[in-house]
């Protein structure tokens, strides 16, 4: 850097950091006044010396705009009893040793009294997860979302890692929705209605450009270089969820979501994905927070798509127990399955017909912003020589202000 541009640097940074200038000496100042001044400077004990190992407070751009911030680490150790086993993606630990399932920036802000801004960022895999306006004063009880979103189908898809139960995701998530998350660039547009129960209904459109990190395992992308031709060429996503509590201590939500675009398999055909869920919760909120708690979660998939081997269903899904046994033990028990319904199967997905898996996990939370959990799956797929066991061992460590995990 030429020096000029170094003397410049630093009397710019010096203005910024440097307090304002005092005035000098008798320049408009009350005699009576720095007299006071004096005799209260010499009563009062001397400043406390700065360390620089002392934790000091926070400086800088984005400090200064206010954001919630946080880094979330996910470490999982896995050993697979035999190489032919399945494998998911993503976030999923899918071999022997040591993966990196996720080092995740949050940052989130309210802007004004009219938009919220939130980012998830994976610095793991450096890729951009989540990054949208919220709406927060629109009236007839309406709320808007737009930009890079999770799309809100079923229950597991808009969840980050860092919410899961277990170390992996769903069969059914793997191989309908996506790797990671089903979302992309797009808008949503959500209303409660006006009834004496919850119920929302919310409709998205995503741009299917691979440009705009658009992502799904049952529609296709429009290739780099190409653009839009049709309004078909987009994805169209509709839910309608409910929540009905059960007196103090039962609640129960459910959802309905379906989805519509072109078709990953055959150029010009179309996909529909159709799901439902279900998700049961006792707690009893009178005993504490240390009381059982217990979760039961459903959701299942359907999919209608053409492929080039012809006209296709196939389908899947998952049962999934959650007990909270206190503050510090969570124990999680899940069942998957998917499989094709009558038809040709698909060839070019890795659970091109049926498969199956069971999973169990034990988590150990120390506190709020750590987690360690030992899971034990088995599962098969055709092909294989008889099951699979695997076992996992996962670390979380969350540091920093985060939002409260949704229901």
């Amino acid at each position: 850097m030429p020096r000029l541009a170094k003397l410049a640097l630093a009397a710019g940074l010096s203005l910024l950091l440097s307090p304002p200038r005092a005035q000098a000496d008798g320049e408009g100042v009350d005699p009576d006044l720095a007299a006071a001044e004096a005799e209260d400077g010499a009563t009062r004990p001397p400043p406390p010396p700065v360390s620089l190992l002392a934790p000091q407070a926070p400086v800088g751009l984005l400090a200064s705009l206010g954001l919630d911030m946080s880094l979330i680490l996910d470490v999982a150790l896995g050993w697979f009893t035999q190489d032919d086993h399945l494998r998911l993606g993503g976030h999923a630990p899918d071999h022997n040793g040591f993966t990196l399932q996720g080092l995740e920036w949050v940052a989130s802000a309210a802007v004004d009294p009219y938009f919220r801004f939130d980012l998830s960022f994976q610095l793991a895999h450096l890729e951009l997860e989540e990054a949208y306006l919220t709406t927060l004063a629109l009236p007839w009880s309406l709320q808007a979302r737009l930009g890079v979103l999770n799309a809100a189908f079923g229950r597991e898809n808009p969840r980050h890692l860092h919410t899961w139960h277990l170390a992996s995701p769903s069969l059914m998530h793997a191989r309908f929705l996506a790797e990671e998350h089903f979302g992309g660039l797009g808008g949503e547009l959500s209303w409660l209605l006006p009834l004496p129960w919850y119920l929302l209904l919310l409709v998205e459109v995503l741009d299917t450009h691979a440009l705009t990190d658009f992502r799904s395992s049952s529609f296709a992308a429009v290739a780099e270089g190409e653009d839009l031709r049709d309004p078909g060429q987009l994805v169209y996503l509709t839910r309608l969820e409910s929540f009905v509590p059960g007196g103090d201590d039962w609640s129960l939500a459910l959802g309905a979501s379906g989805a519509w675009g072109p078709s990953v398999e055959l150029a010009d055909t179309r996909a529909a994905l159709y799901g439902l869920d279900l998700y049961l919760r006792w707690r009893p909120l009178s005993e504490g927070e240390d009381a059982l708690a217990v979760g039961l979660t459903l959701e299942y998939v359907l999919r209608d798509s053409d492929s080039p081997e012809g006209h296709v269903l196939d389908h899947g899904g998952y049962v999934q127990l959650d007990v909270q046994l206190d503050r510090r033990w969570l124990v999680a028990l899940r069942a998957d399955n998917t499989a094709r319904l009558p038809g040709e199967a698909w060839g070019t997905t890795a659970l091109a017909t049926w498969a199956w898996r069971g999973s169990a996990a034990v988590s150990f939370l120390p506190t709020h912003f750590s987690k360690l959990r030992l899971q034990a799956d088995l599962g098969r797929a055709p092909g294989m020589d008889g099951p699979y066991a695997a076992v996992f061992l996962q670390l979380e460590i969350s540091a920093g202000a985060h939002g409260a995990h949704a229901f």
